[in-house]
């Protein structure tokens, strides 16, 4: 790929000689460590140390370790528009790319790092194996230590600033300490109690403290208290050295991490569907809910929920105000009540407390780091000796983040889960999240409410984009290794009395359209985010005058649309509930379903204990393979073409993705081959640079037949992860169908079938492959009896070079095939017969 150039080696020296030349007075002194420390702005041993170089240096972090720099984060920056003197960009690119290496520095490094320097300043061949060296010395444009801009970024600026305002000086605010995540506990000790005493010296106060270190998952951070007078001093003057901003030890200063779950809902609904069966009392628990405390001896969850107090929160959660944890337990075990209510037969629920349930909805605790909550959970239910729920493979996670927008940095939270799901394949379902109400420019509320749905949704589509960056994820969804879950504007049953006048909805009946309130994507390097929709409840809005404005605000309180749920208080309440946490929901028992298909009567595992990764990676990727873009979608496609103009295919898709990702769940497609269809399914294990053929057997019946057929490729692993790269997932896999590596893939994949959905740039980002294709001409090209397609998954290291050729990758593959007419003969079974005979 063609690359930026820098201004050459002479002039780099005009720009940075300075530096190294303090540097290396500093060394040839008699105690150099104290010499370089007593510069308080200049570069240091154990004083983060940030390069940014013009674009990416391949395998830079490789040679800064063996260097002696440990390397916390390569992250890229928005790109220059006006760049340095002598800096050009790639050809046929008109901005500057940057990235951002931080590293904690030693003084062998320091030292190495010099001689390097003098080496490229001589014009020096560069040493064996020390060529990326020469490439950041030529592309460098900052060289400086890690200061109070990069520990205060401008999103956590805001939000405290926000939670200040109107707030008396003497008045408590919390704040988060995120200390560097160095192997070294002495290190991460020592930056600690440096924190501790400078938090001391202004009256503040320790609430929480949080050290977590496990191999490829590192964590330390300090909730403190402290008067609103000291935080406003540091937002005032982050550069005081001997301010709270400029503590060496600390990477990030964060507004505390406030875990919430709305009501979504709390007006009763009627009751008239009696519940169906009862829950076996001895079967295993297989799905954690983290969420508030329910109800659990309500009729409706009485025997399927075990609550498992870890955190001693049951005891601040008034059972009045228990709403959301037991919507989410009746929704997973039971769905909605009037539209379903069956338990799940073979499936019990741990329910472990980690918000504290209030009238205005479920927060955590004021006084706990909430990703030490959820870690210590999690090792508590599965990571001891003797785990509380050994069993589990889903975690039901619909929580966001207040003020949590996803903006390009992936949380702690996220980083938290995606370690966990690649470590011990633990599937955490989240919800998107739900965000605000939306303005609608230059219009009157009689315009809005007269006006027909498809102008209407225009309008909003229009606010939305202009929004987009107000509307984005809620932490912890843009976890790259989790399933994150949109909300339709959906029921289940259709008992919903006329609506009251000024009340209106954004869709006609029978229409698949998010939710206006559920947050969009994309996620990590664009990868698709929210990766399916479900039923998350009719919404209802209201408009409202909003100056020359029209605000459009959804009506949360409602009993005439939403999810029929369980509710307090008592044992027989229940609720309508919506939003993004009760679609997530849904798909946790979709799962669950769908893991009971597998192992059950007729299912592919008939009779086998999988285990948790294979579970987990299955039941991800059967979702996503049943997941279909609705009408709207299309719609929206080809509308965002039109606006964009030619040549713009990739980013109309993008932009459908935002709000549909894979599309909206078929459950039944879950549990079950799609009429006039097969879907096999397969797992596995893979290196890097490996590759594993699975051979699909051709229906005999087909061959020559003049038929219309379509065909689903879905791929599904957790990716070990790095958030010392910028390349944050570290393995991609893919697939094709081709027997060997230099065959040629004519992207027919068999049948004559070629793509017919989202373009391999877009799938190839996530750790979910899947692919859609449908017949390029109707006439199945003919074929010998035994005949198969080879299905090539193949594996690659996504971050150029952090990726180990030792690491096992499990996955799981699901193809569907269907013909999409009615045929005489059972494709199904013909397949199934073929296998038969394979395995025999």
């Amino acid at each position: 790929m063609p690359k930026p150039s820098g201004p050459g080696r002479l002039r780099q020296g005009e720009r940075f000689q300075a530096t190294f030349d303090r540097l290396g007075a500093a060394l040839s002194s008699n105690d150099p460590s104290i010499a370089l420390r007593n510069d308080p702005a200049g570069i240091a041993p154990e004083r983060a140390l940030v390069f940014v170089t013009a674009g990416s240096i391949s395998k830079f972090s490789k040679v800064a370790r063996e260097a002696g720099l440990e390397v916390f984060s390569e992250e890229e920056l928005e790109p220059f528009e006006e760049y340095p003197e002598g800096f050009l960009p790639a050809q046929g690119s008109e901005t500057l790319p940057r990235t951002l290496y931080a590293t904690i520095p030693t003084i062998a490094s320091f030292r190495q790092m010099l001689s390097l320097w003098r080496a490229h300043q001589r014009d020096e061949t560069a040493p064996n194996g020390a060529a990326p060296w020469w490439e950041v010395f030529d592309l460098l444009l900052e060289l400086r230590p890690w200061g109070p801009e990069d520990r205060l970024g401008e999103d956590a600026r805001t939000i405290i600033e926000d939670r200040l305002a109107f707030t008396p000086d003497d008045d408590q605010i919390s704040i988060e300490f995120e200390i560097w995540p160095t192997e070294s506990a002495a290190k991460r000790k020592k930056w600690r109690e440096e924190v501790e005493l400078r938090v001391a010296s202004r009256a503040g106060t320790i609430l929480d403290r949080s050290s977590i270190s496990e191999t490829g998952f590192v964590y330390e951070a300090l909730l403190v208290e402290l008067p609103c007078m000291a935080v406003r001093e540091m937002l005032a003057n982050p550069n005081d050295i001997n301010g709270l901003a400029s503590i060496e030890g600390i990477q990030f200063i964060l507004p505390q991490t406030i875990g919430q779950a709305l009501p979504n809902g709390s007006d009763k609904a009627e009751d008239d569907n009696a519940l169906q069966g009862t829950f076996d009392e001895n079967a295993p628990i297989r799905v954690a809910l983290l969420d508030g405390t329910p109800v659990a001896a309500h009729r409706a969850l009485d025997g399927g929920v075990v609550i498992e107090d870890l955190h001693d929160l049951v005891p601040l959660s008034p059972v009045s105000q228990r709403y959301h944890a037991t919507a989410m337990a009746s929704l997973i075990l039971r769905g909605d009540l009037q539209a379903d209510g069956a338990p799940l037969t073979d499936t019990r629920l741990i329910s472990v407390p980690v918000l504290i349930d209030q009238e205005s909805g479920a927060e955590t605790a004021g006084n706990r780091l909430f990703v030490d909550i959820v870690h210590t959970t999690l090792m508590q239910l599965i990571g001891t000796d003797e785990p509380v729920a050994p069993d589990i493979f889903v975690v039901n996670f619909s929580i966001g983040v207040r003020d949590g927008h996803f903006a390009g940095r992936i949380s702690a939270l996220a980083r938290l889960m995606d370690w966990w799901a690649a470590t011990e394949g633990l599937l955490f379902v989240v919800s998107a999240g739900n965000v605000g109400s939306l303005v609608l420019s230059r219009t009157t509320t009689t315009a809005v409410e007269n006006a027909d749905v498809t102008s209407r949704r225009m309008n909003i589509r229009g606010a939305m984009r202009n929004t987009i960056f107000n509307r984005t994820l809620l932490a912890p969804s843009e976890a790259m290794n989790v399933l994150t879950v949109g909300a339709l504007s959906l029921d289940l049953t259709h008992h919903a009395s006329p609506q009251q006048a000024g009340i209106f909805k954004l869709e006609d009946d029978g229409e698949f359209v998010p939710q206006v309130t559920s947050a969009v994507g994309l996620g990590l390097k664009r990868s698709i985010k929210p990766d399916l929709l479900e039923a998350g409840g009719c919404l209802e809005v209201r408009a409202r005058p909003y100056g020359h404005d029209v605000k459009l605000c959804s009506v949360d309180r409602s009993s005439r649309t939403g999810l029929v749920t369980a509710s307090p208080p008592g044992q027989n309440a229940i609720q309508k509930s919506r939003g993004t946490s009760p679609a997530a929901a849904l798909v946790t028992r979709s799962l669950l379903r769908a893991a009971e298909s597998l192992t059950g009567e007729g299912g592919p595992y008939e009779g086998r204990e999988l285990t948790r990764f294979q579970n987990a990676l299955l039941t991800r990727a059967l979702a996503v393979n049943a997941a279909r873009w609705p009408q709207d979608a299309i719609d929206l496609y080809e509308e965002e073409r039109a606006r964009l103009g030619k040549n713009q295919h990739l980013r109309a898709k993008e932009e459908v993705c935002r709000y549909f990702g894979h599309g909206y769940l078929n459950n039944l497609l879950m549990c079950e081959s799609p009429e006039g269809g097969v879907t096999l399914v397969g797992l596995g294990k893979i290196r890097k640079d490996g590759a594993q053929i699975f051979r699909m057997p051709v229906p005999p019946s087909l061959s020559g037949e003049k038929l219309p057929r379509s065909m689903r490729v879905t791929l599904a692993w957790f990716s070990p992860v790095d958030t010392s790269r910028a390349q944050y997932r570290l393995a991609a896999l893919k697939a094709a169908t081709i027997n060997e590596p230099n065959d040629e893939d004519d992207g027919n994949w068999g049948f004559d079938m070629k793509s017919d959905g989202l373009d391999e740039n877009i799938i190839k980002r996530g750790s979910v492959w899947s692919k859609r294709l449908k017949n390029r001409v109707q006439t199945i090209p003919e074929f010998d009896e035994g005949a198969n397609i080879p299905i090539r998954v193949e594996c690659r290291d996504a971050s150029g070079g952090g990726l180990s050729p030792d690491d096992d990758i499990s996955y799981a593959i699901v193809v569907t095939l269907q013909v999409e007419t009615e045929v005489q003969f059972d494709i199904h079974q013909e397949v199934e017969q073929e296998l038969r005979v394979r395995l025999s």
